[in-house]
């Protein structure tokens, strides 16, 4: 899928407010960063008691995305280890939502965290 149509559908299922993104790199940061907001509003335990099922949708459209962006070719092992990752958080995310329990979704948050900050210092490099 490409990083255009990637992202207008997630604008146009979401309603994600976003000014210009026309980079793929600012594009995939979006995306995980919303991932990343809905992962964290699931796993609340003050937000039990909500329905939570937009914040599911959004975070498997998320989790999608993301997957289907990865470049195995060029991307050699990092490739790899992202769908890895990925798809332990669709896992931990399909567990959540069948049982109402969320304790795994604190470790995705964690190494989402980790992945947007090191994604962000990678555009800030020169050349980057």
């Amino acid at each position: 899928m490409n990083y255009a149509l990637a992202r207008s559908k997630y604008i146009h299922d979401h309603r994600v407010q976003v000014n210009d993104i026309s980079d793929p790199h600012a594009t995939i940061l979006v995306v995980m960063q919303e991932l990343n907001k809905n992962l964290r509003k699931i796993a609340d335990p003050e937000n039990r008691a909500l329905d939570l099922r937009e914040q599911f949708t959004k975070a498997f459209t998320a989790i999608y995305i993301l997957e289907t962006s990865l470049d195995f070719a060029r991307g050699g092992e990092i490739a790899e280890n992202l769908f890895r990752l990925y798809e332990y958080c669709r896992h931990q995310l399909l567990q959540a939502f069948a049982s109402k329990q969320d304790n795994s979704l604190d470790s995705c948050v964690v190494m989402l965290d980790e992945i947007i900050q090191s994604w962000e210092a990678i555009k800030k490099k020169p050349g980057g």
